[in-house]
């Protein structure tokens, strides 16, 4: 069962707020203490699924789940909040709009066993800013491996486990990407070196295991809160970028016409979001996105997937071959194939698929099997066929947001002259109406909201 969407989703969260005897206790210092809350998110992480496959074989997509943890109070003293929601430093971009991301674990569920397949720390792995900001990460936060330790055997209490097995060093080292440069140092330092200091552990076969019973008492209990989250009445504006791409076998006159105009549509309307301060989620074509890329994302803008070539099949590959980050993926003409099942697309590390309502039978976002699935309520096809008017679609389109709490439609740039020379007016109205967010952001929402 998975949370509704609505306005007044709340999340749920562990928190250790302050210094406690039970610390010093568990082995910890007190001067490397940082309060600090982590969220139990039903997501498969980064690479994740392939990890898990190659470590022990045939998995459940299902019975993967992510630990977040974060800073209690971001930004901290002498750190820049800036710093803290910078996708560059944060490579895995697992901050969930929020400040004060520090690690993450992920999480396999086998039976009364917790694997602990991964635990990394973008913050302190990445920071390379010479000066002061450098100095305090390193210092504030350098227990992070002790503390994503503690998260790790919290999850296993909760549920009653009774084995945690953590991958070693040697294990990590050899499933990780050899063209990241991975330093034995490091990993053995928070594979191996974090885990003999805090639990009685033995190893076998690649892991540590650590039965709960046994380190209870190196085990400091979280307490359990709630968050608010903020999801007013919402509104998407969305666009799928791919010049004639969808019309080179159907109508190749059009498809002529679409690659000649769109790309000075596209500047068009990048120049209208900025002057009257709109976010969108460009959804691209993986074939155009290197050449566009930068002045979409110069504005704030969201970048997800609209496959590949605009081709049905063999597209996810082809996208993770332009980038690894990117987290959406809206597939052309709202056709979901077979390669869009859950498996294939957390396989793919993607987070969240957006398709038209009517391909996916709802009418807001839901989680389902760790892929956030988000709705497109109608687009611009109507205006480019006739069916339409402008006006008679901006009635239509304006309507479905006082009506509705979630909206999400599309425009295309190959059919930007049917909508942007009133474009402006029409933003300013969408604007007035609803709470105006990316896809990223609604997703990472859906996903804080299903916490356990």
């Amino acid at each position: 069962m998975t949370a509704k969407w609505s306005p007044w989703m709340t999340a749920k969260f562990r928190e250790l707020p302050q210094w406690a005897p039970q610390f010093a206790a568990a082995g910890f210092e007190r001067n490397y203490f940082l309060p600090h809350r982590f969220y139990f998110l039903p997501q498969c992480g980064l690479d994740s699924y392939k990890l898990a496959q190659q470590m022990f074989g045939p998995v459940e997509v299902g019975n993967f789940w992510q630990v977040v943890l974060f800073a209690a109070n971001p930004p901290r003293k002498g750190i820049s909040g800036e710093l803290l929601l910078d996708d560059d430093l944060t490579w895995h971009r697992q901050q969930f709009n929020r400040a004060g991301q520090i690690a993450t674990a992920t999480l396999y569920v086998d039976g009364d066993t917790v694997y602990a397949t991964a635990r990394h720390s973008d913050l302190m792995q990445r920071i390379s800013r010479p000066g002061e900001s450098e100095t305090r990460v390193e210092k504030m936060f350098q227990e992070w491996h002790r503390l994503i330790l503690n998260c790790i055997a919290n999850f296993a209490v909760e549920r009653g486990l009774e084995r945690i097995c953590i991958a070693t060093a040697a294990i990590s080292m050899e499933q990780s990407d050899r063209e990241r440069f991975p330093q034995p140092e490091l990993f053995a330092r928070v594979y191996d070196g974090a885990v003999k200091d805090h639990f009685q552990a033995h190893q076998r076969g690649g892991w540590w295991e650590v039965e709960v019973a046994r380190n209870r008492s190196a085990i400091v209990p979280a307490r359990i809160s709630f968050e608010q989250i903020e999801a007013p009445k919402t509104v998407c504006i969305c666009h799928d970028i791919e010049r004639g791409a969808g019309h080179r076998a159907s109508n190749p006159n059009w498809a002529a016409i679409a690659e000649r105009e769109a790309p000075a549509a596209l500047d068009a309307m990048l120049a209208l979001e900025r002057a009257v301060g709109v976010r969108a989620t460009y959804n691209v074509l993986g074939s155009l996105l290197d050449e566009i890329r930068e002045k979409i994302q110069r504005d704030g803008h969201c970048v997800g997937f609209h496959s590949y070539d605009h081709r049905a099949e063999q597209q996810l590959a082809q996208c993770r071959r332009v980038d690894y980050r990117i987290k959406g993926y809206r597939p052309p003409n709202s056709t979901i194939t077979p390669e869009l099942s859950e498996n294939e697309l957390c396989w793919h590390n993607f987070e969240w698929l957006a398709s038209g309502s009517s391909s996916l039978g709802f009418h807001e976002p839901r989680l389902e099997n760790r892929v956030v699935k988000i709705p497109i309520s109608f687009d611009d096809f109507d205006l480019f066929c006739g069916r339409q008017s402008f006006e008679e679609w901006r009635r239509m389109a304006t309507d479905k947001m006082r009506r509705y709490d979630f909206v999400v439609f599309s425009l295309h740039d190959c059919y930007a002259r049917y909508w942007l020379p009133e474009y402006e007016s029409f933003l300013r109205e969408v604007a007035s109406l609803g709470n105006l967010r990316t896809l990223d952001e609604v997703a990472a929402d859906v996903f804080l909201a299903n916490a356990a």
